[in-house]
């Protein structure tokens, strides 16, 4: 199997085209300095700290229309083409933030930064399931996740740098690796249009591509939304990512409060990104040989205990126990989280599959600072009880999230054209 090859081979065996994303990605979330400073930068200019969260908010906004259009625009207009827009758009709005004057401008600016900077996010996950075949694309979002970690550990380091000479050259360098992955993409990246429909295989989609059999495909959006199996992995998406978002909304609260400072609540991150690292690789050759759906509702109820138990201990060495428990729940169900779209989308509908998927976890990554920070400031205990519920709830639905069967290309062929039969004749 797939699984019980050795990892260095594997890896070998990845297309240069799922090297390039890798190597995007690790570029992007480097460089993703205007997410990280932008509150301290509009605080520097004399706006208080809920005018510089709602701007941050407004960057939330766009990268929730973002990954909607940028699934639109993968699949219309194919893959590179999403990735250079997105890259070069990105580019230019970020540079302009540091020359803007007024809360308004500021806002409305990074708010298109937002829309840009996620619009290539549907058309890397469609290309990563182009060219990666089909059992080895949970090794390949597994590689992703690690450039998009590598990056975002080293990144703000040098952010914080560059701070302390002049805000203008954070966001200019953020604008500059953004520039270079979209020269990058549009050097190497394959062009063209993305493939009209699945190849010859006897694999797993949802009810867009067995609808399209013998009959009209449905297009856009609207086939994604009449896949109920796929809307069922979307709500566990949506409830991942609001448990996992407490890990930067609440858990700093909980560190405070139990007596301890913000050095320890940085250690406890670093915990969670060396785990990431170390064991998230070598892990998936014995997660992938399993069925996904139950692979993710296993991670997921790991990842509710693992919050759960985080609220009820306070000294730092059992912390860092159930950063430990929470962070193998994340290594245990996000590359099969990431590649599990692949088995519901045909491959006209790719870029909305995943697009589908980064608005959930938009969604969710909205909701868990909001709702948490409001549970927990009524009561810390129910907050993170709460948040073992909703990590239970995203295990049941992903365990209803079966894909549907996709045709082969022979049995299509049949069904759109049935064997015509001569009438019999009688002497």
């Amino acid at each position: 199997m797939a699984g019980e090859d050795p990892l260095r081979r594997r890896l070998r065996e990845l297309p240069g085209s799922a090297w390039v994303i890798f190597s995007g990605m690790f570029l992007i979330k480097f460089g993703n300095f205007l997410n990280v400073f932008l509150v301290l930068f509009l605080v520097s200019r004399g706006f208080s700290a809920f005018q510089a969260g709602a701007a941050l908010g407004a960057v939330g906004v766009g990268a929730f229309i973002g990954n909607a259009v940028g699934g639109a625009v993968a699949d219309r207009f194919g893959r590179r083409t999403a990735i250079a827009v997105s890259m070069f758009g990105s580019s230019a709005a970020t540079a302009l933030v540091p020359l803007t004057d007024g809360l308004f401008t500021t806002t409305a600016l990074v708010g298109v930064v937002g829309v840009f900077a996620q619009l290539y996010r549907p058309a890397a996950g469609a290309l990563l399931v182009d060219v990666v075949p089909e059992q080895q694309r949970v090794t390949a979002f597994a590689v992703l996740r690690l450039a998009i970690n590598v990056g975002m550990a080293v990144g703000p380091l040098v952010g914080g740098l560059l701070s302390g000479a002049s805000y203008t050259y954070v966001f200019l360098g953020d604008a500059l690796f953004s520039f270079a992955f979209g020269v990058l993409a549009l050097c190497t990246l394959p062009g063209g249009r993305p493939p009209a429909q699945a190849p010859a295989e006897n694999g797993a989609v949802g009810g867009a591509e067995a609808g399209a059999v013998g009959g009209r495909r449905r297009g856009g959006y609207r086939a994604v939304l009449a896949d109920r199996p796929y809307l069922l992995f979307l709500g566990s998406m949506v409830a991942a990512t609001f448990v996992y978002g407490q890990s930067t909304a609440t858990l700093p609260l909980h560190v405070t409060d139990a007596g301890h400072d913000n050095e320890v609540y940085g250690l406890l991150l670093g915990l969670n990104a060396l785990l990431c690292v170390a064991i998230e690789l070598p892990l998936i050759r014995h997660t992938e040989r399993r069925t996904p759906r139950r692979v993710i509702a296993a991670g997921l109820a790991l990842l509710g205990l693992g919050m759960a138990l985080t609220g009820a201990v306070q000294a730092a060495w059992l912390l860092a126990l159930t950063v430990v428990v929470w962070t193998v729940a994340e290594t245990i169900y996000t590359p099969i989280a990431n590649a599990y779209p692949a088995e519901f989308s045909p491959a006209h509908l790719r870029g909305r599959y995943q697009g589908a998927e980064g608005i959930a976890h938009t969604l969710g990554g909205a909701l868990g600072p909001a709702v948490g920070g409001l549970l927990y400031g009524i009561s810390a205990p129910l907050h993170w009880i709460v948040c073992a519920a909703v990590a239970g709830l995203g295990a049941l639905l992903v365990l209803g999230a079966t894909p549907g069967t996709r045709p082969t290309q022979k049995q299509q062929h049949t069904q759109e054209n049935p064997p015509r039969t001569e009438p019999s004749r009688t002497a």
